[in-house]
């Protein structure tokens, strides 16, 4: 996820060739690629981004303030690129709150170091406060991609 817009306009570009290229092993243990069709312009466009997967949905972060992801809000067909290999699939923004929290919990026990990259402050268990929980869930909004083929 890219801190500023320059950064991204850098960094995601990278980011996606490694991910698409047979070097994706470097990254794809917690990174993929989203493909879409943006519903204003018709422009299709791709970023790469953290996930978890559970059975064959995948749960992605992305960053609320970029305009870019409404146009996946509502759902749209996409097409990820995960472990190497090209996926279709559905995505949807997970609107509900308890649901939100679930899968942001679930990303961030998948990928422990995501804690200090996102300035997540843990208690002396090693564990977010409810209230780091809320920021983060202010900050960051989640998508669900409901895979339509096999995973492997």
């Amino acid at each position: 996820m890219a801190k500023t817009k320059v950064f991204g306009k850098i960094f995601n570009p990278i980011v996606s060739t490694i991910l698409k290229s047979p070097l994706h092993s470097l990254m794809s243990e917690h990174s993929l690629v989203i493909r879409y069709t943006g519903r204003e312009l018709g422009k299709e466009s791709a970023f790469p981004a953290y996930y978890h997967q559970i059975e064959n949905s995948i749960y992605v972060l992305v960053d609320r303030a970029e305009d870019w992801w409404r146009s996946l809000k509502n759902g749209a067909n996409v097409q990820i690129t995960l472990k190497g290999r090209d996926v279709p699939g559905w995505v949807e923004a997970v609107k509900e709150e308890s649901l939100r929290k679930q899968y942001l919990l679930g990303i961030l026990d998948a990928i422990p170091e995501l804690k200090t990259e996102l300035g997540i402050q843990l208690s002396s268990d090693d564990q977010p406060s409810d209230e780091e929980i809320q920021a983060a869930l202010q900050k960051f909004g989640l998508l669900q991609v409901d895979v339509r083929g096999e995973l492997a």
